[in-house]
């Protein structure tokens, strides 16, 4: 449970510090009035960027979720025996 729980909050940290830090990112890009470019990276970062890293995450905390569920059920056959 607790391997569980320090999982969950590894995924939160880095989802809070990489999409969290965006809107700090994107208050140093130049005003889009004068430089429309600007704007367009915003989107482009938030319309495209953005999701491969949630996938990425997704998929790891997936796959050390079933890894630790699957050592707990491990444990637990050996413990019937």
């Amino acid at each position: 449970m607790r391997r569980q729980f320090r999982l969950g909050l590894a995924v939160f940290g880095v989802l809070v510090g990489v999409v969290g830090a965006l809107p700090l990112v994107f208050a140093a890009l130049p005003d889009p009035a004068v430089r429309p470019a600007g704007a367009l990276v915003v989107w482009a970062v938030l319309g495209v960027g953005v999701y491969p890293l949630l996938v990425v995450v997704g998929r790891w905390y997936v796959v050390r979720a079933e890894r630790n569920e699957r050592d707990v059920a491990d444990g637990d056959e050996g413990a019937r025996r």
